[in-house]
């Protein structure tokens, strides 16, 4: 349902652009290299610049809509184009008649745009050329000479003078020639391939018939005019809202903002009902009973505060080690640093460290020797039997 409504609102913006009348004009200001004038700076320069005109505008209820076209840098600073659409007329307010939505309101475009969109057919029916995309186009009807100028593929030009008859045509053709080889961008290219637009103009710069109209159409969806709106001033989309805002227009994006709630808000039901039905088969759900093992009274302490001992530490205790000493006699002591002892009838010499049994030789006096074995303690002096 959204992507069919989506794919309806996208065929009433594009196919739906209403025409009116209005005269258009290449403008150029020049700043320096870094500085990029912002829309209301812009308009400023040009009320500056063309003061009768603003003042015109104003006292008929009409406005004037600034475009870019193209910048580029030159000798003495940064120079930027612009094609200003001048409506003199107040734009009546149009609505669909065969669309319920009543307030989604259509784009205005100047009615002569359609001359963009037969230059576009005039080039492609061409034979290749090595002009790279280099076009003088112009039309000539009840006196108004029509001129597109395309650099490098780019519509860089739109002028619209009265010149009077044909008499005059090749007169002002040869003065817009000698201004493409001295403009500061145009003179860069080689060769501008001219190409006569023509049609009948004598109902109007719309023709009444169908290919007028479908011409119309093709130049209000191509990529310079599709971003293009007389109802409202030029504003850049920089994200993604002002992106959706410029294809499909502020209110357009609404509708669409609405239904994608709508469709939100059934889902957010839907999951309500899923979450009461759960919720609903859970408490019909007897709960089993658990066998929970029985506590001994004797491990619950009565008093909640009361301090309970630790049991012992269950670690196994280190036993004494059992000191036995054999039969030693101490025959003697050479400098109190060995000592000769008789061990079963065998004489042996110890020093400080030796074990005799499950003893340890401590030290060795003068006259006797310091045994020990863990706690105990044996003292054998020199001619002294026994353990």
């Amino acid at each position: 349902m959204i992507l069919n409504m989506a794919g309806l609102l996208l065929r009433l913006r594009y196919t739906g652009t209403i025409p009116v009348e209005a005269k258009l004009l290449t403008w150029e200001c020049m700043t320096t290299f870094d500085e990029i004038p912002a829309q209301a700076e812009l308009e400023r320069m040009f009320e500056m610049e063309f003061p009768r005109t603003s003042r015109r505008l104003q006292e008929c209820g009409g406005f004037y809509r600034i475009w870019h076209l193209v910048s580029f840098n030159s000798s003495e600073g940064r120079r930027s184009r612009f094609l200003v659409a001048l409506v003199e007329k107040p734009v009546e307010k149009r609505t669909f008649e065969k669309i319920t939505f009543e307030k989604i309101s259509r784009r205005v475009l100047p009615e002569q745009i359609w001359l963009s969109a037969a230059a576009d057919q005039a080039i492609r029916k061409l034979h290749e050329s090595d002009n790279a995309g280099n076009y003088l186009c112009y039309a000539h009807a009840e006196g108004r000479l029509f001129v597109l100028v395309f650099f490098e593929g780019r519509l860089c030009h739109w002028s619209e003078d009265f010149v009077g008859g044909h008499a005059k045509l090749e007169l002002a053709l040869s003065r817009f020639r000698r201004f493409l080889e001295s403009d500061a961008l145009f003179s860069r290219a080689e060769h501008f391939q001219e190409i006569a637009l023509q049609g009948d103009f004598t109902q109007g710069i719309i023709l009444q018939d169908f290919s007028s109209q479908a011409l119309f159409k093709r130049a209000s969806r191509d990529s310079f005019w599709r971003w293009h709106d007389l109802r409202k001033p030029e504003v850049k989309a920089t994200g993604f809202a002002e992106l959706v805002g410029a294809i499909l227009g502020r209110k357009t994006c609404w509708l669409l903002i609405l239904a994608l709630a709508m469709l939100l808000g059934k889902f957010g039901e839907l999951g309500a009902k899923l979450k009461s039905d759960l919720l609903s088969n859970v408490a019909d759900v007897v709960p089993p009973e658990l066998s929970v093992p029985e506590i001994s009274m004797l491990e619950v302490s009565p008093d909640w505060n009361a301090v309970v001992e630790l049991p012992e530490s269950s670690a196994p205790r280190v036993r004494k080690p059992i000191c036995l000493l054999p039969e030693v006699f101490l025959k003697g002591v050479v400098g109190e640093e060995i000592a000769v002892v008789a061990m079963a009838g065998k004489p042996k010499e110890i020093t400080a460290g030796d074990s005799l049994g499950s003893f340890e030789v401590l030290a060795i006096g003068r006259d006797q020797v310091a045994l020990a074995c863990g706690d105990s303690t044996v003292v054998k002096k020199v001619g002294a039997h026994g353990p």
